[in-house]
């Protein structure tokens, strides 16, 4: 089986060499239009100007609360789902960034959310909310690296 794979392709490669040497110039035309442009990439490459453009660096966004808080009130930063430590972590960092004596309260649901907003809460003021649109499988499990953010914002009066 072997022998004849070979012998196959050693006709065919015989069959090839035939047509290439009947037209030996178009042959050595492709040959030479593919150095000619291998060395005019090069050149090209040499004498063109090449600009760096050095690193970015921003400036730090000063992280500070609003005047119009009122530090006589209670606030409430609240993060969705409650089972995940990494959302917990991140919603703790922001309390602490922000140098604000919230209280964080964790919700299994966003719909556990809303009722407490809704209806439960008559306490403190919910100041903001993160919700991490990912389903956790453990508590421990990190966040994905693709995110996903949404203009849409809950608007509930408290009364």
């Amino acid at each position: 089986m072997d022998s004849l794979q070979m012998r196959q392709f050693s006709v065919l490669l015989w069959k090839n060499f035939l047509l290439k040497s009947r037209n030996v110039v178009g042959l050595v035309v492709e040959i030479i239009l593919i150095f000619l442009l291998f060395v005019w990439t090069l050149t090209v490459r040499r004498i063109s100007k090449k600009t760096s453009i050095s690193d970015v660096i921003f400036n730090p966004i000063l992280l500070t609360l609003p005047k119009f808080l009122n530090e006589n009130f209670d606030y409430e930063l609240a993060y969705v789902p409650s089972e995940s430590n990494a959302a917990r972590n991140i919603t703790e960092m922001v309390k602490k960034d922000l140098n604000f004596n919230f209280k964080v309260q964790g919700f299994p649901s966003e719909e556990s959310f809303e009722r407490y907003i809704k209806y439960e809460n008559k306490d403190a003021y919910v100041l903001a909310a993160i919700v991490f649109d990912h389903k956790f499988k453990t508590s421990n499990e990190r966040l994905p690296l693709q995110d996903t953010s949404e203009k849409d914002f809950l608007s509930c009066s408290i009364q």
